[in-house]
């Protein structure tokens, strides 16, 4: 009765009961046809098995054979009484035992309230539910485990346990609530949400964009039709024009040589005729007598008229040099963005600013930047660091810095700050600190002066002003010199500095008042602005745009074309008013940041 209790084993694919060929076992535990499982592994060798439809990633030459009897689970009460082949029909995920259908009977008369799944769920989970007994304690099973150190324990060993890292003790959990603790598959879910999101958005832009790419056709078609239409009309009248003008003239020409010339030209040929064969029948005496009657008549005839004729407001045919254009051209349209946080989104010039939030600092502010939705603000006087978290609560000191903190940037989990030293020995270094606050490295800057100085990070690359030098210093991510590129538009005065894409960075220049974009490739000026008096911090907007700030009293910032740089327009904050300088802005999503130095504030400003 074991035997026939044995669930029958059937491939998923070609549903082949006996005889499997090569029988492997997914880690489902679901068993099929190797050939089949072959046939239907797909190109990344993820397959989904077609009864419980769950998708593993897996080699089929490195599955495991199965055998029909490794599909029999026996009941863990009568196993331990000694007897065998008793199938089991339910697990008690509270007990963690297998129940035969008369034990499980028994088993519900003092425990009804205990979980149990069914034997074919406790074949696709066999594998995770395994029991594991503790290599210390034999006679135990592994229950808890600890959240901080993910050390595993039986209850012998709680008893026994040693302290957790830093010295505290152990956070227990339950096995499956320490699974989920330590791997936190819903951050992956959110994520796999979000692309997925974004997916299905793309998907509907594409085919957006391919009904727009049609409906443009259409009417570039129409505008072709409509326009060789009346082109061809406009020809077909001046044709017509053409022909009656000419034709007018021809048959004033055709009746001027019949009326006139020709009846002359019969005259002059009848007379000629008659005086030749006068000459050829008559004596020539009588020629010589009468000549004088024939010289008149030739004399006659000679001085004969002919009218003119005088062709007036005819028509010819001029071809333009300069051809009539094509009543369509191509211009640009709008600009898509497409990103994970934001979906599919079309930048707009912003028009207006609105401030968020005001927060205080340590102390005068320098430099800003924004790194995984948290505000790291470079402090003058030897305040270090501040950080301003999403919620605007700062840490102060978040970084402890004893010197000027001119420059901030964040790239791969690190912080990079330009320092300036103003000790005996006045000098710039780059010093590098996780996210943490904690230092990880530095390295020395040649540059020269006091005055206020930035960085930035470009293509995973540190770039630097050395206005001494009149260059840009191009540093890797850990502070080796690259290369150095000639910038000649730098002055001995505040300087500023942003990346614009891969290849180029946008400096402004406060001691020669203009901006510029200058390629690190190249080592070329690609444009100057000298629209903004005494520009101060700069920053990229939606890879379009370039933000300006310079000093003044209130927040004042200039919107400059990023292939272009002219002017756009002009932002402005007239609320705040005072004293006060901006060295530095930023742009994070859709919030501009600006450090009021003299102020102690960091103003948040949403871009609308």
């Amino acid at each position: 009765m074991a035997e026939a209790a044995v669930e029958k084993v059937e491939c998923g694919f070609c549903l082949l009961e006996e005889g499997l060929e090569n029988p492997k076992c997914l880690p489902c535990g679901h068993v099929h046809c190797l050939l089949c499982l072959t046939r239907n592994v797909d190109v990344n060798d993820m397959i989904r098995c077609p009864w419980c439809r769950e998708v593993f990633d897996v080699r089929v030459e490195n599955l495991p054979s199965a055998d029909v009897e490794d599909n029999f689970v026996s009941c863990d009460v009568c196993t331990k009484k000694g007897l065998k082949k008793v199938p089991a029909v339910i697990y008690c995920t509270v007990c963690r035992k297998l129940f035969c259908r008369k034990h499980d009977e028994s088993h519900d008369d003092t425990n009804d309230d205990h979980q149990k799944m069914t034997i074919s769920d406790y074949r696709i989970q066999a594998k995770r539910l395994e029991r594991r007994v503790c290599s210390k304690h034999t006679d135990y099973q592994i229950s808890q485990g600890c959240r901080l150190c993910a050390q595993l324990f039986c209850v012998q060993c709680l008893s026994q346990a040693d302290s957790c890292v830093g010295g505290s003790g152990h956070k227990m959990l339950g096995m499956d609530d320490l699974i989920k603790k330590l791997v936190n598959v819903e951050e992956l879910i959110t994520t796999e949400d979000k692309v997925s999101s974004l997916f299905k958005q793309l998907s509907k832009t594409i085919s957006d964009f391919d009904t727009e790419t049609g409906e443009l056709l259409d009417i570039l078609h129409t505008q072709r039709d409509e326009q060789l239409t009346e082109v061809r009309l406009k020809y077909e009248k001046l044709e017509e024009e053409f022909l009656a003008s000419r034709k007018k003239t021809k048959d004033a020409l055709d009746a001027y040589m019949e009326r006139e010339v020709g009846t002359v030209l019969s005259q002059l040929s009848n007379s000629r005729m008659k005086i030749e064969a006068q000459l050829k029948r008559n004596n020539q005496v009588d020629l010589v007598e009468g000549f004088a009657e024939i010289e008149n008549k030739i004399q006659r005839l000679i001085s004969v008229e002919i009218p003119k004729l005088e062709l007036c407001d005819f028509m010819s045919l001029k071809v333009k040099e300069e051809r009539r254009e094509i009543e369509a051209e191509l211009v640009p349209a709008a600009d898509m963005i497409i990103s994970l946080d934001q979906g599919v989104t079309t930048p707009t010039l912003p028009k207006s600013l609105k401030l968020l939030q005001s927060v205080d600092v340590s102390d005068e502010c320098l430099s800003v930047c924004t790194y995984e939705g948290n505000s790291y603000v470079g402090l003058d006087s030897g305040a270090g660091i501040d950080r301003i978290d999403e919620s605007f609560s700062v840490s102060k000191s978040f970084v402890s810095v004893t010197k000027n903190v001119n420059g901030v940037a964040a790239c791969t989990n690190q912080l990079y700050a330009l320092v300036y030293v103003s000790d005996r020995n006045p000098r710039w270094v780059v010093n590098v600190y996780d996210l943490t606050g904690k230092q990880v490295t530095s390295w020395s800057h040649h540059d020269s002066g006091v005055r206020i100085n930035k960085l930035a990070i470009v293509d995973d690359q540190v770039v630097v002003p050395d206005r001494h030098s009149k260059r840009l210093t191009i540093y890797s991510l850990t502070g080796e010199v690259i290369k150095h590129v000639s910038c000649p538009l730098l002055s001995n005065s505040n300087t500023a500095i942003c990346a614009a894409d891969r290849h180029c960075v946008v400096v402004s220049d406060y001691g020669s008042s203009q901006v510029f974009k200058l390629d690190l490739t190249t080592e070329k000026v690609i444009w100057t602005c000298k629209d903004v008096s005494q520009p101060q911090g700069v920053t990229c907007y939606r890879s379009k745009y370039i933000l300006v700030t310079n000093r003044s009293s209130k927040t004042m910032i200039w919107i400059l074309d990023l292939e272009t740089g002219r002017q756009i327009s002009m932002l402005e904050d007239a609320t705040v008013r005072s004293d006060s300088r901006s060295f530095d802005l930023h742009v994070y999503k859709d919030m501009l940041i600006v450090p009021r130095c003299d102020e102690k504030k960091v103003l948040f400003y949403q871009l609308n």
